[in-house]
Formats: C-alpha cells, sequence, structure tokens
C-alpha cells in the first residue's frame, strides 16, 4: 500500500441513506440532494478543489427529516442537517469545526 496526495484540505461525509429518505429537499426547489448542493457551494465560493464531499452509506445516526453530515477534521461531531437549509448556511456551521 502507498499513500497518495490529494489537494484536499478537508473532507465532509454526507450519509447516503438519509439523503435517499429525504428524496431532495435542498435547492431551490427543494429537489436536489444535499451532495449536490454543497459541491454547487463549494464550487461558487471558489472552494471546490479544497473540500471533497463524499456521499457514505449510514452514519449510524438517523435524524428525522434531516440528513447526517460529518466534517472528517472533527469526527467527534456529527450535525442533522434539515431539508431545506441553504448549503451555503450548512458549509458556514460544518466548516468552522475544525478538530
Amino acid at each position: 500500500m502507498s499513500p497518495t496526495k490529494t489537494h484536499w484540505q478537508s473532507v465532509l461525509l454526507v450519509c447516503g441513506k438519509c439523503s435517499r429518505k429525504l428524496d431532495g429537499g435542498f435547492g431551490h426547489k427543494q429537489r436536489e440532494a444535499l451532495r449536490d448542493e454543497l459541491r454547487s457551494a463549494l464550487d461558487d465560493a471558489g472552494h471546490r478543489r479544497d473540500v471533497e464531499v463524499i456521499e457514505t452509506k449510514c452514519l449510524g445516526e438517523c435524524p428525522k427529516d434531516a440528513v447526517a453530515v460529518v466534517n472528517g477534521s472533527a469526527p467527534g461531531t456529527l450535525y442533522a442537517v434539515p431539508a431545506g437549509m441553504p448549503a451555503q448556511d450548512v458549509l458556514a456551521q460544518v466548516m468552522k469545526s475544525k478538530g
């Protein structure tokens, strides 16, 4: 096994099971997945290459009407992101929690 360098400064883990349960819930028309909205917001802010958004399987916590998100730099904190929350607001909250 050999390590590979990346350009990422942070990794956000988004629960895929929560996302499927909401069947969208984000974006202008509330039809987009949180993962896609976060990527778009990062792109708009010029940070798309710095932060990787990865959709995982279940993160083990299942918030009602929300999606579980973890900042890889602060694995002890799980965020329950309610449906309809703007991606910019999600990033402001989640990215300020660096281990």
